[in-house]
């Protein structure tokens, strides 16, 4: 009896737990349903149905003579919801869907097909793949294929579109052009990136199997503003002529990499950029932006600010006179040498520079500052060399002038610096100086942004920006503009000299790892503008390790591609007329009462001893191309009198 109550108990007991468990199960349900439901539905329909960002069309990229440089390109990925075709359509014409697909995708037979499809849909698989990065035409044929041609609730036809960037111009200025990507974005694209990205919209989205999530609506909850388009400085046609001209120069020379930049002089407008590095198998392409990023010891194209060093600071003239002994200084127990293995004896500044004498250099600011290095280091600073170009591309090298105090600052550190090294400088660092003395002393900064735009409207325009009104006095720089041409005149770039175009610059060969005795790394560059007498651009070319054995001075590697390039610009985009005869003084230009005419179609007559600034005015405003040298009366004349003009021949005169 006491066992049989004892049972009883028990099941009291279990009975009343339930009870409990029970009754807390109701009061949670009550709470569920009246005080925390609200709040769980919309958790819950939160976890189903996300606005899920949109993103905006991302800007285009245009030349400035209007051609496509980087633009947005649709693409659409295709799902099929099976679940929600009505069953009887389904059945039907499920075998004409997988026939169509088959046919038009490839990669499944019908057979695959239609079994891929009714597994799908009995499995309850609401976003099948069936297709990626579609175009429009593509997408509208796959939306007449049976079953899908009953459009998105019947049919179960979803589609998405995404966006890829796409480069009409292929690997021409890829690196400046740069990359878009999702977490940052290089060259132009990177630089201007807020302009062109927009803002992202946003589109109500329901989730389904595998995490995946499809549309509900054909609109968006937030529209996407679509980004504004960007009109760089960049000329198609000059791109071209500059990518094409230095990519031969590297093949010629089987050099590492190489890069070339024109800019207009007056504004800073970058109209060409080439960067191009060497693959393993011996091609090239637009490896890294060498022209921004890549800081290197320029060598000979230097000796231009010590030149000017010298003239601003009153030590010297172009005619002061430095002994070049044997093309041999010992310094410190260092050799400096020239190229010309028995030097150019006694010579003049202005000799000195076109010559591109290491000796002669190398003494002028050794003997005039080595008391007070830091007058010439100072002179640097002025100029601002020390400081960057802030240019909007990211990556720009970092420009380097030692100073006394520094670490590394030691007794060769002046003469080092006087011919270019231990300092160091972008191509585009060097190539903004030398703009400058072309610009008449104006430094501008280098831009590669003309303008933005909103659907073919112009919103923003950008204008030059001056970083140094007068980088040295007029006189400085007019002996430096003449020593400039004297380079292709009478010293080491007279290659260029029978050039259709007067050129000017500077040539330039640094050996690299100078320090491993064994080195045989060069970098041959020149930089300069065209035309001499009336500069619109200036130009930059520095090719890195050509092959020693077939060239590796300026003159015969770099300087030739400068020549090209001058050319080529020159002879397709209108040049205004000289203001002055390429820095040769000439004489009072009013014709004589004996002047004769010159015109296409008739014979040259005999020129000599007529006023040599008079027939210039005359053959000009006749359209002729002329080279002139010298002052006063015409003493030697080509082509020889007699000769049938055209109207496109190069007449060269001699005065004296």
């Amino acid at each position: 009896m006491n066992e049989s109550k004892y049972i009883q108990n028990r099941a009291y007991a279990v009975a009343g737990l339930f009870g409990v468990l029970a009754i807390a199960v109701l009061v949670k349900l009550f709470s569920i349903q009246f005080g925390e439901g609200k709040e769980l539905r919309a958790q819950a329909k939160q976890e189903v149905f996300k606005e899920k960002p949109v993103k905006a069309e991302r800007g285009n990229i245009y030349s400035t003579d209007g051609h496509l440089l980087a633009t947005t390109m649709p693409v659409y990925d295709v799902h099929f919801d099976p679940v929600t075709v009505p069953s009887d359509s389904f059945s039907l014409r499920v075998n004409d869907l997988a026939q169509n697909l088959a046919q038009f995708l490839g990669g499944k037979s019908q057979r695959e097909w239609a079994k891929t499809l009714i597994y799908e849909r009995s499995q309850g698989n609401r976003y099948v793949a069936i297709a990626n990065d579609l175009t429009y035409s593509q997408v509208q044929t796959l939306k007449s294929f049976p079953i899908f041609n009953y459009g998105r609730f019947s049919g179960g036809f979803v589609l998405e579109q995404k966006n890829y960037r796409k480069m009409p111009l292929g690997k021409i200025a890829e690196r400046t052009i740069g990359r878009q990507r999702r977490y940052s974005a290089t060259g132009l694209e990177g630089a201007f990136d807020p302009v062109l990205a927009g803002k992202d919209g946003a589109r109500l989205k329901q989730k389904v199997s595998n995490n995946n999530w499809k549309p509900v609506t054909d609109y968006f909850e937030v529209e996407p503003q679509d980004g504004y388009d960007i009109v760089t400085t960049l000329n198609a046609r000059m791109q071209d002529i500059v990518h094409h001209e230095l990519l031969k120069a590297l093949y010629q020379f089987e050099a590492d990499h190489g890069c070339a930049v024109l800019m207009e002089t007056k504004t800073g407008a970058i109209r060409a950029i080439a960067n191009l590095g060497r693959t393993e198998e011996g091609t090239y392409f637009e490896k890294r932006n060498y022209a921004v990023w890549e800081s290197t010891e320029p060598g000979s194209t230097f000796k231009l600010v010590s030149v000017m060093a010298a003239l601003e600071d009153g030590v010297a003239d172009t005619n002061t006179v430095v002994d070049t002994e044997n093309g041999v200084f010992t310094i410190y127990g260092k050799k400096v040498r020239d190229s010309n293995k028995k030097g150019y004896g006694l010579a003049t500044v202005k000799t000195a520079f076109e010559k591109s004498s290491n000796v002669g250099i190398v003494k002028l600011i050794h003997q005039n500052y080595q008391n007070q290095p830091s007058r010439f280091v100072d002179r640097l600073y002025t100029l601002g060399l020390h400081r960057k170009l802030d240019l909007p591309i990211k990556g720009e090298g970092k420009p380097l002038i030692p100073k006394p105090g520094d670490p590394s600052w030691s007794g060769l550190s002046l003469p080092w610096m006087a011919y270019g090294y231990q300092v160091s400088f972008t191509p585009l660092q060097i190539l903004t100086l030398y703009n400058a003395v072309a610009n008449q002393g104006t430094m501008v900064k280098p831009r590669f942004l003309e303008a933005t735009r909103k659907h073919g409207k112009v919103m923003e325009k950008t204008s030059p920006e001056v970083l140094n009104p007068a980088i040295c006095s007029e006189e400085t720089l007019k002996k430096l503009q003449l020593m400039l041409e004297g380079v292709v005149q009478n010293g080491t770039a007279q290659n260029l000299k029978n050039s259709r175009v007067a050129l000017a610059g500077k040539t330039g060969t640094c050996q690299l790892n100078y320090w491993k005795n064994e080195t045989k790394d060069y970098q041959a560059s020149f930089a300069g503008y065209f035309p001499a007498d009336n500069p619109q651009y200036s130009c930059i070319v520095v090719i890195n390790k050509p092959n020693y054995t077939k060239g590796y001075y300026g003159s015969t590697v770099a300087a030739p591609v400068f020549k090209h390039i001058a050319e080529r610009v020159y002879s397709s985009v209108p040049m205004p007329k000289p203001t002055r005869a390429s820095g040769l003084a000439l004489a009072d230009a009013s014709p004589g009462p004996d002047q004769p005419k010159i015109k296409p179609g008739e014979k040259i007559p005999n020129l000599k001893g007529h006023n040599g600034a008079a027939i210039l005015s005359e053959l000009e405003n006749r359209g002729f191309k002329v080279k002139i040298s010298g002052n006063g009366k015409i003493q030697w004349q080509y082509p020889p009198a007699g000769t049938l003009l055209k109207g496109n021949e190069l007449i060269e005169l001699k005065l004296g």
